[in-house]
């Protein structure tokens, strides 16, 4: 099963100086071991967070969307988010797959020329070992509009540098490039090069599921992850086919051949919407035609009426927004999570991440200023991490009764001074 092990960044707001969590012990001697499924992001406001998972969200458009530079807009959002100091985005992900350690590394630069950006370089490697300590070797690099590979892959796999990849090859992801001629070629055969390589990067970028705030959603990647299960399971199987749900929105427009898997899904989030608010009777649906789609609205189903979704509490449209990515992680995905504590009860809160601690087949990495989720994390090492000073992380580690809550409130992190006191606030609201 995929699992991330390391994730380093930099370049996105104001992380200006590489970020690195890890989700395993570097150097074992019989391989990668207690990876972590949980962890917990804390910190003050603007210690660069949501910076953390936004660099997430681009990394995976990047590997899924081979036009995603192409567009004006994009282009103009990415000129405001790339941090002027380096301005750069850089981003690297390690990941564990069948036994084998693969990294993905992205650098995007300003393309002047251009105004716009171009994937100035892009690596993917393979540890020789079994842990991140070892050295990687090169699989494949692209530098610009130049690919080149390494080991027993000759370019006789790659059929990019035509006129018509010309157009998109400095722009685009390597992953991004052959994710769109498989989906576009039904009759295409696997070569060796795509099924032992291409597959695992495709794969890893496909699991990860980011949620960011409304005000920061700026726009789902075209590739589902259903486009991603069909072409893969012409080289081999996929386990837990209920991962492969796609994240709805308020109004969802479903294909009509879907819409029975649709169903399924909503009866999930019936249950679990119950867990919270049981007087709840039910989510009912409205599915209006739309050609070959469904329009469908959620209406919650109490016992003397009935309220569509938009008219119910912040708390719960909050839930049923969240409740896709709760299932991915639960199942396999890797998954992150902004702010996970907006509208929902600290005690559920704390529940859920129990669940995901002691059942969870997937990640789940989440930012927060919920100290209460803490307590569900301080047994188990590199669960709790705490961001302060221009991205600086410190890892909490057991000192024998303290307790990382107290930790964090008494400033012991040295990277995140709590340094605000009561009377501090005197002269701001009231004077000297």
């Amino acid at each position: 099963m995929l699992k991330l092990l390391q994730l380093t960044t930099y370049g996105i707001k104001n992380l200006d100086k590489e970020v690195t969590l890890n989700f395993a012990n570097s150097t074992i001697e019989k391989g990668t071991k207690k990876i972590n499924n949980v962890k917990g992001i804390y910190g003050y406001n603007g210690a660069g967070k949501s910076a953390l998972i936004e660099s997430v969200y681009y990394y995976q458009l990047f590997a899924l969307m081979p036009d995603y530079l192409l567009y004006s807009d994009n282009k103009e959002r990415l000129a405001k988010l790339i941090n002027y100091k380096t301005n750069k985005f850089y981003i690297s992900m390690v990941f564990l797959n069948e036994g084998k350690i693969y990294k993905h590394e992205i650098l995007l630069a300003k393309d002047e020329f251009r105004a716009g950006f171009v994937i100035e370089k892009e690596t993917m490697s393979r540890s020789k070992g079994r842990t991140l300590s070892d050295e990687f070797e090169k699989l494949v690099e692209k530098e610009g509009a130049e690919i080149k590979l390494y080991g027993k892959f000759t370019h006789e796999h790659y059929d990019y540098l035509n006129p018509e990849a010309l157009r998109y090859s400095s722009i685009s992801s390597i992953v991004s490039l052959e994710l769109t001629k498989l989906a576009e070629n039904d009759e295409h055969k696997f070569s060796d090069f795509e099924s032992e390589i291409m597959l695992n990067f495709i794969l890893f970028a496909a699991k990860i599921q980011v949620f960011l705030l409304d005000s920061d959603q700026h726009r789902n990647f075209c590739f589902t992850k259903e486009t991603v299960k069909n072409l893969t399971s012409k080289v081999k199987e996929i386990e837990n086919n209920d991962n492969w749900i796609d994240v709805y929105a308020d109004e969802v427009r479903v294909k009509k051949e879907n819409y029975k898997d649709f169903e399924v899904a909503n009866e999930g989030l019936e249950k679990f919407i119950q867990l919270f608010k049981p007087s709840v009777r039910g989510v009912g649906l409205k599915p209006l035609e739309d050609h070959d789609y469904y329009r469908v609205r959620r209406y919650f189903i109490y016992d003397d009426y009935n309220v569509d979704l938009e008219f119910e509490s912040s708390g719960i449209k909050q839930l049923v927004k969240l409740f896709p990515y709760f299932h991915g992680s639960a199942n396999g995905n890797i998954t992150f999570i902004d702010e996970i504590d907006t509208n929902i009860n600290s005690v559920y809160l704390e529940k859920l991440i129990l669940f995901f601690k002691n059942y969870g087949k997937g990640q789940l990495i989440f930012t927060t200023h919920n100290l209460e989720t803490m307590n569900v994390l301080k047994n188990q090492r590199r669960s709790i991490v705490v961001m302060g000073d221009e991205g600086a992380t410190d890892t909490w580690v057991r000192h024998g009764n303290r307790t990382p809550k107290c930790d964090y409130v008494l400033g012991n992190f040295p990277n995140s001074p709590m340094n605000i006191e009561d009377f501090d606030f005197i002269s701001i609201f009231q004077g000297d």
